[in-house]
């Protein structure tokens, strides 16, 4: 009978080209790992590894077992997951992927606060461009995604649920040659370096600054890219760069007179980002929970950033 652990020690042959270095990656001798890979061999009735002093290599039929197997893992890894699941083992883990501005926002805030109701809860966060958090949850190295819901939406085997539609505005350093104009127009913050993270598709004739586009993907390149928001926003202020932000995330610098909100504005200035998860793949009770606290947090922030923006902005709509 074919077992799930002589398919992995296979795999592990197969990355390490030694059977002492795949054994010790298995925990396990390396008699025993030998007898794992004999014993496969000998039940499938073919050799699946050429061996020699320099090392090991897969037979055609080493590679096919690979090519076939690796699904086989997928499966059982998400059986048993789902499994622990439904037994209600604890809360599970939390697999988390995350953009720059939700991260920000209420992303990073709610990890800690879900890690202070469960100080041993197992976390992973990743924090990147918004259109790869998608790629990460249809590939299930995590399990929820905090993110712009772009193509998220229309893709069939996932589910979203928007919670951050947050107003946001542009702002440069206080000094700028900008703010000696009464309104700005797009055409004069094109003149501009605009210091941000990689935009959506659907930005691209109406964002303000210089845009480049790769081809073939759903995104468009600032002229300053960056990853993060703390290095935009480090850039602004030794420069005339400009970037976009919501009123609470540079609050601090709008108080002490480092920054100040540019006099533009029009009606497609709104994040929108939300939850992205699998379709048919059960949350953990930690991804629930987490999820909630965001929703929380999100509650708030939505309000403040609106008082926050009747304070600090009165500009004509473009």
């Amino acid at each position: 009978m074919l077992k799930n652990q002589q398919i992995i020690n296979a795999h592990a042959l197969l990355e390490f080209g030694s059977f002492r270095k795949a054994a010790h990656s298995q925990n396990i001798s390396q008699s025993a790992f030998s007898r794992s890979i004999s014993n496969l061999e000998k039940y499938l009735g073919v050799e699946l590894f050429h061996r020699s002093s320099t090392g090991v290599t897969p037979t055609i039929f080493g590679e096919a077992l690979i090519k076939h197997s690796k699904q086989i893992l997928v499966s059982t890894k998400e059986l048993e997951r789902e499994i622990k699941i439904l037994k209600g083992v604890g809360i599970g883990d939390l697999s988390l992927a995350m953009g720059p501005y939700p991260a920000e926002l209420s992303g990073n805030r709610a990890v800690g606060r879900i890690l202070a109701n469960h100080p041993n809860l197992r976390c992973r966060v990743s924090v990147t461009d918004w259109f790869e958090v998608e790629k990460m949850v249809l590939g299930k190295s995590f399990d929820l995604g905090l993110a712009e819901l772009g193509g998220a939406v229309k893709n069939r085997y996932l589910e979203t649920e928007p919670i951050g539609v947050h107003r946001f505005v542009f702002f440069c350093r206080s000094g700028h040659p900008l703010l000696n104009k009464k309104s700005v127009t797009k055409a004069d913050l094109d003149q501009f370096p605009l210091a941000l993270i990689k935009l959506p598709e659907r930005l691209a004739s109406v964002f303000p600054g210089r845009l480049f586009r790769d081809q073939g993907f759903d995104y468009v390149i600032p002229s300053v890219e960056v990853q993060e928001l703390t290095l935009s926003r480090q850039i602004v202020a030794e420069s005339d760069a400009f970037s976009a932000a919501t009123i609470i995330q540079i609050e601090n610098e709008l108080k002490s007179g480092t920054f100040s909100i540019i006099p533009f504005e029009a009606d497609w200035m709104s994040l929108n980002y939300g939850f992205i998860f699998l379709r048919d793949r059960a949350l953990s009770p930690a991804a629930i929970e987490y999820m909630e606290i965001v929703r929380q947090i999100e509650k708030k922030i939505r309000i403040r950033n609106q008082v926050m923006l009747k304070k600090y902005r009165a500009a004509p709509k473009h």
